[in-house]
């Protein structure tokens, strides 16, 4: 079987679930119904982490030139 290589969104698709979804669903049974405040910082560090490694590959990259100049407006 080979393996087909993931979209971007497929990917943050899976990062996400991992990440963000089963930490704040599945709790292990020693925990506390409600959610922990150490489980909301972790699901927030690891979105943090997420986009800066966003932005970092974007700027790798030159994304963050525009590709032309601005349009000029003109007042009347």
């Amino acid at each position: 079987m080979s393996e087909e290589k993931q979209s971007f969104m497929q990917a943050l698709d899976a990062w996400i679930d991992v990440n963000v979804i089963a930490p704040l669903v599945y709790q292990s049974e020693d925990e506390p119904e409600e959610l922990g405040d150490d489980a909301i910082d972790n699901v927030k560090k690891a979105i943090k982490g997420k986009v800066l490694q966003s932005y970092r590959n974007g700027l790798a990259t030159g994304a963050h030139q525009p590709a032309r100049e601005p349009r000029k407006v003109y007042q009347r």
